[in-house]
């Protein structure tokens, strides 16, 4: 019986990507490696309305074998549809972030790759 319980409970579970949305602020962040040159991408998400975050993001660009890093900054909004939230952070571009944690970049300034979610406690 207890078994029957866990997995209908499990089932009826919402994605964890859902609840950590769920909060007033929460963040994303992924790290992408080629080669030689690890890319960091980190979002900072404030809700503004439902469904609706002001956004800070800043993308880092570290090159393990000259020492030489750079970082671009931006901030903009993103929206939640059909469990995928939309982003817009210019300068940077656009990204996607996927209900099943997956962060998407269209620049090679972000990284993209499966995303850490938090809330920051």
């Amino acid at each position: 019986m207890c078994a029957l319980i866990l997995a209908v409970a499990l089932v009826a579970a919402p994605p964890a990507v859902a609840g950590v949305m769920d909060q007033a602020r929460w963040s994303a962040g992924t790290v992408e490696r080629r080669g030689p040159v690890t890319v960091t991408t980190g979002l900072d998400f404030e809700r503004a309305a439902p469904g609706e975050w002001r956004l800070r993001a800043r993308c880092e660009t570290r090159d393990t074998r000259t020492g030489r890093w750079s970082a671009r900054t931006g901030t903009g909004v993103a929206v939640r549809s059909m469990g995928t939230v939309m982003i817009e952070a210019a300068p940077l571009g656009r990204m996607v972030l996927f209900p099943d944690g997956e962060l998407a970049a269209n620049t090679a300034a972000c990284a993209s790759g499966a995303a850490d979610l938090g809330t920051g406690d």
